[in-house]
């Protein structure tokens, strides 16, 4: 049976990002940086042809996964299972701002964000209800890889559920805008192929095509 690889994609800057605010659930856009980010991307792409492309609805998801779409001829197929995960009443507010406002719940967040929950904010255990079906169909689909267009939260979630790290650890893998992260199925599940490339922020555009994703 041939291996399956899963790569994750984290969508492009924000001005949220930048500023170091929490979006969640608040449907913020990409802005020219993360534009110009996913077109790069997209040069790596030549290895996604034939790929099944899923994404977030979220707007900056989305569009991320569009451009990818124009370059490797992969239909985006968006999935609610990868909405960022809900941070409710902090949603719009940095960190900066919460270490003031309400510093004992956000240091107690910040020591455990899948174990803590933020104020109207979802859980871990939701997150997982939702996203294992997504999960699910990348696992079985015909197409031996699949590109997913996500979040963060929900890229360190599914870390956590297909390659068994540890909540805690999640937190502390660094998964810039962008970013790409890989797995692939074995007899014994998924394991890590490879964690946050972020190559084709940082090297010649004429490079990026050579260098494209081929596992």
């Amino acid at each position: 049976m041939a291996k399956r690889h899963i790569f994750f994609v984290r969508h492009g800057s924000t001005d949220w990002n930048n500023a170091l605010r929490f979006q969640g659930r608040s449907d913020v856009p990409l802005n020219d940086e993360g534009r110009a980010q996913a077109r790069r991307l997209a040069l790596r792409s030549g290895g996604w042809r034939g790929a099944r492309l899923l994404c977030s609805p979220m707007s900056r998801a989305r569009e991320t996964a569009d451009i990818l779409s124009a370059s490797c001829g992969c239909e985006v197929v968006p999935r609610d299972g990868l909405l960022e995960m809900g941070f409710g009443d902090w949603e719009g507010h940095s960190m900066l701002e919460l270490e003031k406002r309400d510093p004992e719940a956000f240091r107690e967040w910040r020591r455990s964000p899948f174990e803590r929950t933020p104020p109207g904010g979802e859980s871990f255990v939701e997150i997982r209800s939702r996203l294992l079906p997504v999960l699910e169909e990348a696992s079985a689909c015909d197409e031996e890889r699949v590109v997913i267009v996500s979040h963060g939260g929900v890229i360190r979630a599914a870390l956590a559920i297909l390659i068994g790290m540890s909540l805690d650890s999640t937190w502390r893998v660094k998964l810039s805008n962008c970013s790409v992260t890989a797995v692939e199925s074995g007899g014994r599940g998924f394991s890590l192929v490879f964690l946050h490339d972020c190559l084709h922020l940082d090297v010649a555009e004429e490079i990026l095509p050579k260098i494209a994703f081929t596992v």
